[in-house]
């Protein structure tokens, strides 16, 4: 897959949210300084996710407390 460089935005919060007339999707709400990005996903693009994120988390060094 290639990617477009371009603005990256600090992640400030995320929702997921459901879908009531579609239970098979979920609604993926990102929100960023620019504000919202909404994404729909599967159940199985969730648990990829999550694996995904977990991965890349422990590979990642903490962030020395800022007191």
């Amino acid at each position: 897959m290639e990617y477009k460089r371009g603005l990256a935005y600090p992640l400030l919060g995320y929702h997921i949210l459901k879908n009531r007339e579609q239970p098979t999707i979920a609604g993926i709400a990102f929100e960023t300084e620019a504000g919202p990005s909404l994404f729909a996903a599967t159940r199985e693009i969730l648990e990829e996710l999550a694996e995904a994120f977990q991965r890349r988390a422990s590979n990642m060094p903490r962030r020395k407390d800022q007191n």
